[in-house]
């Protein structure tokens, strides 16, 4: 039969001994090298901006990993940025409006490259005449090799067509995550594809407002696959119809009221809101987006967030 020793007298032994308190030991300083450096490390190599400058750090590895002083000479480039990067500072050009881009040092044979999002504050407005075919602002996330900006009708939309791979269904984040107290609004138009018809509609504070084509209903709801707090009405809409669409979300005491109201492209907005929802777990904050399941073509227009 095995000997145990009790739990308490382990701890206070530790308690006792000299250095089992780590957590009040000084950390020890990084052993800096001296060999030459073979890759770099930029930092933040993802960063977001309103139009403060951004300030990166340049570090240094050699060849065993070990972080190095001998970096040497470097020199900056930028890409898809509009702005002034000067020795490891990039300033925003303001009246540049929302775009992303990539600031790059280099030393010798070896560089890195960090990310940076210019997003100004509101109101934004975003029609897709400025953007290339066949891309998207840069700015947002998620909608890389989904979403495309193509000519209709002689304007520039964007379009979500059915994916060649993967899900059909995708959420598309325009703005940082800690935005609150906004309203966004859209216009969009949804087709059909021999009996297939698709989903569509805007998000905010990470509730989305879906306009649903097979069902014929609009629906709010904070995740898709957990309806907790969902609210479904019905709502005929036709495909190849344009409608406008307006979100908003109220955050009022201990819960949130997401409202959304649709209406046909060109006619009068109705003074009253379509759909009207309540969430006693409220989200409180989350990124203005869009939202698309398209088993059939979807089309973007015209969307403000103020």
């Amino acid at each position: 039969m095995r000997n145990f020793i009790p739990l308490y007298v382990i701890l206070t032994v530790c308690i006792l001994a000299t250095g089992c308190a780590s957590k009040e030991m000084a950390p020890k300083p990084v052993e800096m090298s001296t060999a030459p450096a073979v890759s770099l490390l930029l930092t933040p190599a993802e960063t977001l901006t309103s139009g403060d400058p951004v300030v990166f750090s340049v570090i240094g590895f050699d060849a065993d990993g070990k972080q190095t002083s001998a970096i040497g000479a470097t020199e900056w480039s930028q890409a898809g940025l509009t702005g002034t990067l000067q020795e490891g500072t990039f300033t925003p050009d303001t009246s540049a409006g929302a775009h992303a881009g990539t600031a790059t040092v280099q030393s010798g044979d070896i560089k890195a490259t960090a990310r940076v999002r210019v997003i100004p504050s509101l109101p934004w407005t975003e029609d897709f005449e400025a953007i290339e075919l066949e891309k998207i602002p840069t700015h947002w996330i998620g909608a890389t090799g989904k979403f495309f900006v193509r000519e209709k009708d002689g304007n520039k939309i964007l379009v979500k067509p059915p994916p060649q791979r993967g899900l059909d269904r995708s959420n598309v984040y325009i703005g940082p995550s800690t935005m609150k107290d906004y309203q966004i609004q859209v216009d969009l138009m949804g087709t059909k594809n021999k009996r297939r018809v698709p989903d569509m509609g805007l998000i905010a504070n990470r509730y989305t407002l879906d306009m649903q084509g097979r069902h014929q209903r609009l629906q709010i709801r904070s995740w898709a696959s957990d309806l907790r707090m969902a609210k479904t009405i019905d709502f005929a809409w036709e495909t190849d119809v344009w409608y406008t669409m307006k979100m908003m979300v109220e955050i009022k005491d201990d819960k949130a009221i997401i409202r959304g109201k649709v209406w046909r492209t060109g006619e009068s907005e109705p003074a009253e809101w379509t759909i009207t929802a309540e969430d006693p777990l409220p989200n409180r904050e989350g990124s203005p987006g869009i939202y698309g399941n398209s088993p059939a073509d979807i089309y973007y227009d015209n969307l403000k967030v103020w």
